[in-house]
């Protein structure tokens, strides 16, 4: 039996539009299902093997096929978004969407058809990019701190001590550092939080990931920007500066787009 896997939905497109990308199951094409002005980017799935529960149990057992689908289920959605040389605006929709049949398709978009239009209205001429910040060199930064007046006050204090006493106030010292650190981390994160923020219609601050998670030096800042096609430029100007004013300092910023807009859909 065989159901409708959902990527997103997106204003109706009159001119024939074909998707390079096969669907989640690889057997069958990606398409469109039109209701109203709206459409939605589908593709069959066998129910046998794409039902909630089925997938709940890959995901617990089989992470190969679950990476695997996640991937074509993101290739699909950056696809429907891009139209020649336009981004869409569209709703991308989590990993798993699946409805049986047509009828329960039309009735999902019928419901929430008034939302679908606000949110498309609101994502129309933007797009969502992300910058993400990283501490690449620390003992780059550690240098920097270090010419600070506070460190340098608490070397001058420490010179003129006996040797003894010396010796705990260089563990005051390495605390000390540790704290300016951290401060110029958090000051850091919030300066160039606040430079895009000017550029950007919306802002959505992301979580910190852990370094066992990205393979990554320690990440600072990761932000996702809501941003006017005419100041897409501009934040990408933004972007090449701040990376240079930053990197004397051991920081590296990269930044990305656009994606699918998932930050910016609730």
């Amino acid at each position: 039996m065989e159901g409708l896997y959902l990527y997103c939905i997106r204003r109706r497109i009159d001119t024939p539009f074909s998707f390079f990308r096969k669907g989640i199951d690889e057997k069958y094409e990606v398409t469109t299902f039109a209701c109203r002005d709206l459409e939605a980017v589908i593709s069959k799935v066998p129910l046998e093997e794409f039902d909630s529960e089925e997938i709940q149990i890959k995901a617990q057992n089989d992470m190969k096929w679950l990476r695997e689908k996640a991937v074509i289920h993101e290739q699909v959605i950056e696809e429907a978004m891009r139209s020649e040389e336009e981004i869409l605006p569209l709703i991308p929709m989590k990993f798993g969407t699946i409805f049986k049949e047509e009828k329960g398709l039309r009735e999902n978009i019928d419901e929430h058809y008034e939302q679908f239009r606000t949110i498309l209205e609101k994502l129309q001429g933007k797009q969502e990019w992300n910058i993400k910040v990283y501490l690449t060199n620390k003992k780059k930064l550690e240098e920097v701190i270090k010419g600070t007046e506070a460190i340098k006050e608490k070397e001058k204090e420490i010179a003129s001590m006996p040797e003894g006493m010396a010796y705990f106030m260089e563990e005051e010292l390495k605390e000390l550092l540790g704290k300016e650190i951290d401060r110029e981390l958090k000051k850091t994160s919030e300066v160039l939080f606040e430079r895009f923020e000017k550029i950007a219609e919306e802002v959505v601050e992301g979580k910190i990931l852990d370094q066992a998670l990205t393979q990554r030096e320690h990440m600072v800042l990761n932000t996702s920007y809501l941003v006017k096609k005419e100041r897409i430029e501009d934040f990408k100007v933004e972007a090449v500066w701040v990376k240079q004013e930053i990197e004397a300092k051991g920081f590296t910023l990269e930044h990305s787009g656009p994606w699918p807009p998932y930050n910016f859909i609730s």
